[in-house]
């Protein structure tokens, strides 16, 4: 899509020559901590943090909430990028849209969300952590020639006004005290965000038509809203134990599935397919625990 705003199509401010300067030592470095922003990699996170819930210090619907504002992290991030069609800088060794930044928005939804909803610890460190995990993956994005200062400026932006809304329309803040999570969403919270995350993707899809990764958040968003409606509140419930079973089913499942996502979005041009691919992961993802554990209750 054209732009309408015209002078953010000039938006380098130098940051582009000084990229080109840095020795390669370095940017082989940030283009290593850049990853911690990859959307696989914060899937695969949270999709173990979802087994093993409790264990590893977050909830598993903590998890699920964690998930679904990945998901809608997507639909925002493919939607403004086709909306304002603004192009990466010209050193840039990838091709496509760079306004704003999908991984600086990413990563802020993930790691902020995540700082939010874990258990473990203090929350100030928490959030601490999270903050500086977040500066490294934006700055890592422009000192690797693949986005201008303000496309990862914007992109935290988006990012912590998104959690912002999601957080304080839905479960809100709960700090009791130095320690535990700011935040417990109940059920419904986490219904209600997968299906925020659907609407988000679909609205995407009016600027950004045939978008992969979009028509798999979207696949994965209604798969998310089907399965934690129907089976969210067992799966909250069950217990799974780290064993040998457990690593074997759990972690081969959760690597078959994942590996089918992401394997379908970037092979296959069917968008009927892509679609089918990322719901019923999410499904086998979201049932995960119901097959390796034990049901004890049926939460809230």
């Amino acid at each position: 899509m054209t732009t309408l705003l015209v002078p953010l199509s000039a938006r380098g401010i130098g940051e582009v020559g000084f990229a080109e300067s840095l020795p390669e030592t370095v940017t082989a470095v940030f283009w290593g901590l850049t990853h911690l922003g990859n959307p696989y990699l914060l899937l695969t996170c949270v999709a173990v943090a979802y087994l093993f819930g409790d264990r590893i210090g977050i909830s598993r619907r903590g998890a699920a909430f964690a998930l679904a504002l990945g998901l809608g992290a997507i639909g925002l991030t493919l939607g403004l990028k086709a909306f304002f069609g603004l192009p990466r800088p010209p050193i840039s060794y990838r091709e496509g849209l760079g306004f704003p930044s999908g991984h600086a928005l990413g990563s802020t939804t993930f790691w902020g969300g995540v700082a939010v909803l874990a258990h473990r610890g203090r929350w100030r460190r928490r959030l601490g952590v999270a903050g500086v995990v977040i500066a490294i993956v934006a700055l890592s994005r422009v000192l690797i020639g693949v986005h201008y200062l303000v496309d990862v400026v914007a992109g935290v932006a988006v990012g912590v006004a998104f959690l912002a809304a999601a957080f304080g329309l839905g479960p809100g803040f709960s700090p009791t005290s130095r320690t535990g999570a700011l935040s417990r969403p109940a059920h419904r919270h986490v219904t209600a965000l997968f299906g925020v995350a659907l609407l988000f993707g679909l609205a995407g899809l009016l600027v950004a038509p045939g978008e992969s990764e979009l028509l798999l958040g979207i696949g994965t968003s209604a798969g998310g809203l089907l399965a934690w409606q129907r089976f969210g509140r067992a799966a909250a419930a069950a217990t799974v134990d780290v064993s040998g079973r457990t690593l074997a089913i759990g972690g081969g499942g959760l690597a078959v599935v994942l590996a089918a996502m992401s394997g379908t979005a970037e092979l296959a041009d069917s968008a009927p397919l892509i679609l089918a691919a990322g719901a019923i992961g999410a499904i086998c993802l979201l049932g995960l625990p119901l097959v390796v554990g034990e049901r004890s209750g049926s939460g809230r």
